[in-house]
């Protein structure tokens, strides 16, 4: 066998082989090229199919939070591609500021972080304090009310500021640790006792209540309209429980207005009058009776009672009264037509001068006067701020504020909480308490008077533990001092104190949450970091956040004044803000890179797609105009922690629970935030009309001389706030907050 080399065969082979690498090599670079299109298309494809549905849902929810009534629900199907859908509660909200002082403005930054700490921003004037209120608002969220530790009587009845509730109020009473749950209808009240020393009373309700403590046979309250308004504290309506017995009610209101109220069976109307507007109702109420009161014009509302006329010099009550701003540290007051006595009081190192029915009197410094108040309704004016309180008792016989439960108000916020109480004491006959709750985590007070035996002077609150009290020594006078001991390592955060004088007795408990003040005393043209008089729940997971909202460690919502001077008033309210924390509902895919997403909160509907990009496909909602006018529904839709997850096919079922009047107010500038990356993106689709003005090409920037253009304005590309524009108008700004839940049920 003769073998040989075929020269043509091996060119051939080696030429198949190497036009088979080539082909590969061109194959794989076609496939590096094509598959990131490929993927591309896939991305373009899961966002359209996604954005449609998301959009859907939007409108939706908008739908049945503008124009739904409680219990009405919706169901709208989600069908992923592949990418999987989710809940994130991690994330924050909108918030909305209003400025109440023309040029005024006010930003925020990091309020809804979950941390305990918050920036803002309000170069205008000098801030004299700043107050929270947790809002409540969102479902599990509930209203925590921690009674007075005394020997009393309580009652309670649901309240409500745009809707009635659809269903009865779920209530848990814990009695030093004993729960009972109840349900409470709405215009119906209830009654239970509570006994000083063994522990705190605490309320727990899935709905805002109006909460009344008395003991003995008599007292008299200030009483919070249903909604105040956040320039004075103001109300037009008033729902309330009330003790059994003669009671009587004393309304003033900024113009003469027509009243109509309710008792039981029993209604009636009338109307105020005089210089100071003013009107007074009397009746016999029965146990477990709720008074209704409406007014025509907005004004504040004085509860009396008791059966002995005040004449008769055994009239028990008293309550601190606010000054025309709402600031219980003031200079100008509107008192109503309820005879009794004032006892004024100055913390000043200077004596001030009080005009009251045209006579001039003086209030000595540091110390108090007291004068009868027994000829009608009336105005007072006094030439430096003092706080002021309403008695009862028009002699001024006996001890200071004779048969009294009262929260007395911070002289350093003039609000319900603050770092120092000052309490006038004529004398006292050893039966003065003074009850101090913490309103934050943790804080450290001293007390600076004369305290019974055996009675600590440096106290420790924790706002797990019970309430403290101290007792005055018999024979202290002068004024009682209650500060932060702001020499220790506990923070310097706000606290309340409630007295009790005798046997006697009638005052308003609100929520836990609600008034929780920082003095500030700064002007600043930066940024001003606070400390949140809550605690840090940055990083806990979705149930710890849920627990964290349930039980009040921190806060779901906010509402928030900011105070400063203003004219002669050392406390008015400058600017309002309000937020929510808005789950959101996101659909996660895979495109030529991973990481991209649609996301649905508050009737926004955004997406990162393409490139991480951030695109606005459903703006937030609002409603604009007639002229300067501004409405906006926020939105919370709060997921069933049940809801299913991921990639499975689901029908999205989601139900109206409430919604709630947060605002109705005029402004001079209205402000919006957005958190996250969408929030820059939101601001500048708002904007997208300024480029049809012929003012804002020609001065870019300069609001006061934008003309041609009313609605949302970015002042900076890159800001994640807009401003409402309203010519220099001031503009009535009505916001409301719809609170729904939502639950995720797999389609088999």
């Amino acid at each position: 066998m003769r073998r040989r080399m075929d020269d043509e065969a091996v060119s051939a082979a080696i030429a198949t082989v190497m036009l088979f690498a080539g082909t590969l090599a061109i194959i794989s670079g076609m496939m590096v090229t094509i598959t990131p299109m490929i993927d591309e298309m896939h991305g373009a494809i899961e966002r359209q199919a996604m954005s449609s549905q998301m959009t859907d849902l939007a409108m939706e929810t908008v739908r049945l939070s503008e124009t739904g009534l409680p219990g009405d629900s919706a169901t709208v199907p989600l069908r992923p591609h592949t990418g999987e859908l989710g809940w994130d509660l991690q994330h924050g909200g909108p918030w909305y500021s209003a400025s109440h002082v023309e040029g005024g403005t006010l930003r925020l930054d990091g309020v809804l972080d979950l941390d305990d700490q918050a920036r803002f921003r309000y170069p205008t004037s000098e801030v004299s304090s700043i107050c929270f209120d947790d809002l409540r608002g969102g479902p599990g969220a509930l209203w925590q009310v921690r009674l007075p530790d005394i020997d009393g009587t309580w009652a309670a009845t649901p309240v409500s500021t745009l809707e009635l509730p659809l269903a009865s109020t779920s209530l848990t009473i814990d009695d030093e640790g004993v729960e009972t749950d109840v349900r409470l209808p709405y215009g119906v009240s209830l009654t239970g006792s509570v006994s000083a020393g063994g522990g705190d009373t605490w309320l727990h309700a899935d709905d805002p209540l109006r909460v009344l403590v008395w003991r003995g046979d008599g007292g008299a309250a200030l009483i919070a309209p249903d909604l105040a308004a956040p320039t004075d504290g103001m109300g037009r309506g008033w729902t309330l429980p009330v003790p059994g017995g003669t009671v009587s009610a004393h309304l003033v209101t900024i113009r003469p207005a027509i009243i109509e109220w309710t008792l039981g069976a029993q209604s009636g109307s009338g109307a105020t009058s005089g210089s100071t507007a003013a009107w007074s109702g009397i009746w016999s109420a029965g146990s477990g009776d709720v008074l209704v009161l409406r007014s025509s014009a907005p004004g504040r509302l004085l509860l009396q009672w008791g059966s002995d006329a005040p004449e008769s010099g055994s009239a028990a009550g008293s309550t601190m009264w606010p000054d025309d701003t709402g600031s219980f540290v003031g200079r100008n007051f509107s008192l109503p037509a309820a005879s009794g006595s004032l006892l004024l009081e100055n913390s000043a190192t200077q004596p001030v001068t009080a005009s009251i029915h045209g006579l001039f009197h003086m209030v000595p410094a540091q110390g108090e006067l007291r004068v009868d108040w027994t000829s009608g309704s009336g105005d007072i004016s006094v030439s430096g701020p003092v706080q002021l309180h309403w008695l009862a008792d028009a002699t001024g016989a006996n001890a200071w504020r004779p048969g009294s439960l009262d929260l007395v108000r911070a002289l350093d916020t003039g609000q319900a909480s603050g770092q120092e109480h000052r309490i006038g004491v004529p004398h006292s006959n050893g039966d003065i308490d003074l009850l101090l709750q913490p309103a934050a985590p943790q804080t450290r007070v001293r007390l600076l008077t004369n305290l019974a035996p055996g009675e600590q002077s440096d106290v420790l609150l924790n706002h797990t533990g019970a309430t403290h009290t101290a007792r005055l020594a018999s024979g202290a006078s002068g004024l009682v001092r209650i500060e932060v001991n702001n020499s220790d390592a506990s923070p310097d955060m706000p606290f309340r104190v409630y007295v009790a004088s005798g046997s006697d007795g009638l005052t308003e408990v609100r929520s836990d949450g609600e008034g929780r003040c920082l003095h500030l005393g700064i002007r600043a043209s930066g940024w001003v970091e606070v400390d949140l008089p809550w605690s840090d729940v940055s990083k806990l997971g979705d149930k710890g956040l849920r627990a964290a909202w349930a039980d009040g460690t921190h806060l779901l919502g906010f509402a928030l004044k900011l105070r400063g001077p203003l004219g002669d008033s050392p406390h008015s309210v400058l600017a309002s803000a309000w937020g929510v924390h808005l789950p959101r509902l996101n659909y996660e895919f895979k495109s030529s890179v991973s990481g991209m997403e649609v996301g649905f909160r508050g009737g926004f509907v955004g997406t990162n797609h393409p490139e991480f990009h951030a695109d606005v496909i459903v703006q937030p909602p609002s409603r604009e105009g007639p002229g300067p006018r501004l409405a906006v529904t926020m939105q919370m839709t709060m997921p069933t922690a049940d809801s299913a997850l991921g990639n499975s096919k689901v029908d999205l079922d989601f139900t109206l629970v409430k919604r709630d009047q947060l605002t109705s107010t005029k402004a001079w500038e209205i402000r919006r935030g957005w958190d996250g990356p969408y929030g820059p993106a939101i601001a500048a689709d708002a904007s997208e009309d300024l480029a049809f003005s012929d003012d804002w090409l020609t001065f870019p920037g300069q609001l006061d001389l934008l003309d041609d253009h009313v609605g949302w304005v970015q002042l900076v590309p890159s800001s994640s706030e807009s401003i409402y524009h309203a010519g220099g108008e001031p503009i009535l700004f009505n916001l409301q907050l719809a609170q729904l839940t939502s639950s995720m049920v797999v389609v088999v």
